[in-house]
C-alpha cells in the first residue's frame, strides 16, 4: 500500500467531516500521519486530528455523542492505515 491509497482508504466514506473540516485540511493531517514513520508520534498526531473532528463536526450541529461514534470509526481507520503500510517494517512509498 502507498501512502496516498492510504489516504484515499481512510477518507472514504467521511463525507461529514470532509465538508465541516474541508477536504484538504483532512487529506493534509492524514497524509502527515501516513508520512510519520515513528508510531508515539504519528499516534499524537492522530489524536490531536480526532480532537479536532470531534470539535468540528460538534460545531457543524452534529450531536456530542455522534461526533465521538464517527470520530472512533475514523480512528480506527487512520490506526489501521497506518498498521498497513508499516508493517512490513519497510518505508511506503
Amino acid at each position: 500500500m502507498k501512502i496516498e491509497e492510504a489516504v484515499t482508504a481512510v477518507t472514504a466514506e467521511a463525507n461529514a467531516l470532509l465538508s465541516c473540516l474541508g477536504q484538504p485540511v483532512v487529506a493534509y493531517h492524514v497524509m502527515a500521519i501516513m508520512s510519520e514513520a515513528d508510531f508515539e508520534h504519528a499516534r499524537e498526531m492522530q489524536l490531536a486530528l480526532m480532537r479536532r473532528s470531534i470539535e468540528a463536526l460538534v460545531d457543524d450541529g452534529l450531536e456530542d455523542v455522534a461526533a465521538h461514534d464517527f470520530a472512533s470509526r475514523f480512528d480506527g481507520r487512520v490506526g489501521s492505515a497506518w498498521r498497513q503500510l508499516y508493517r512490513s517494517g519497510a518505508a511506503p512509498h
